[in-house]
């Protein structure tokens, strides 16, 4: 059977595209990867290079989103996917749009206005260098300075969680536990509440470290991802949470960072569990 071809989509914005490019992800990872494929176009400044992205995107029949709110460039944008019968969406500008008439008030149409050098620009700087500093198990003294510690198994998505928190403006620490392992002293002296336990189910973690082991080029079956190894891991941890039961536990099986950190955010925010 023939293998259908992967459909194009287009992100197309004026400045660093990160916006965009977070709201893409958190939509896509509801579809299967397999069947499309993602080109970006960002730091966009000249209407000859929307030309030429415009007929890219017609000849390959791409859908486009795009994020840009400098006039003439937007208005080229618009006017070609209407001139060559392009699908685009304006993924933030209908928004911004809509804000406009409610607070009746004209938009400043500046770009990358999100990312002035502002109170929160620094506080993002400062928890992401956090972050760095207090990834898998560094520096555990520095718990007590965190606002959410997670614990988990390995490859349970702890480092990748930690980092797109930071980018929020959390200070997150993370701290790897295995059976073998010593946890830090330090995990049992800071407050409960910024604790979070991550767990994931074994089919999950089998895949999970098959593939890194892929990435190492490492065979697939080694103790590392071998399933009964991995469910007495599991068995393991499950006990080690039971036995701090104020901490707050997280299944991550199957969930897009964005999910599992959203699940994480509410319950730090309401004292409720995820």
């Amino acid at each position: 059977m023939k293998k259908a071809k992967k459909k194009v989509i287009y992100i197309v914005a004026e400045s660093t595209g990160e916006t965009i490019n977070r709201i893409a992800r958190a939509s896509l990872v509801q579809f299967n990867p397999e069947k499309f494929i993602v080109k970006k176009y960002f730091m966009i400044k000249d209407i000859k290079i929307i030309k030429e992205i415009m007929h890219k995107a017609h000849e390959e029949g791409a859908l486009i989103a795009f994020s840009i709110v400098e006039h003439d460039l937007r208005d080229a944008l618009i006017n070609e996917a209407e001139h060559l019968g392009i699908k685009a969406i304006d993924v933030i500008g209908d928004f911004i749009l809509q804000l406009s008439i409610f607070l009746k008030e004209k938009p400043m149409s500046i770009p990358g206005r999100q990312y002035v050098l502002d109170e929160d620009y620094f506080k993002r700087i400062e928890a992401i260098n956090f972050a760095v500093k207090h990834d898998d198990g560094k520096m555990p003294q520095g718990l007590k300075l965190a606002d959410i510690v997670l614990v988990g198994l390995s490859r349970t998505g702890k480092t990748p969680l930690s980092t797109y928190l930071a980018h929020q403006g959390w200070k997150v620490a993370n701290v790897p536990v295995h059976p073998d392992m010593e946890p830090p002293k330090e995990l049992f002296e800071i407050e409960t509440k910024k604790v979070f336990g991550l767990i994931v189910s074994v089919e999950s973690l089998v895949r999970l470290r098959e593939g890194r082991l892929k990435q190492l080029g490492l065979a697939p079956r080694a103790k590392y991802a071998d399933p009964i190894e991995i469910s007495q891991e599991i068995d393991w941890c499950n006990d080690f949470f039971s036995q701090n039961p104020k901490w707050r536990i997280v299944d991550v099986s199957n969930k897009a960072i964005e999910e599992a950190a959203a699940s994480i955010i509410r319950a730090y925010q309401t004292g409720k569990k995820p």
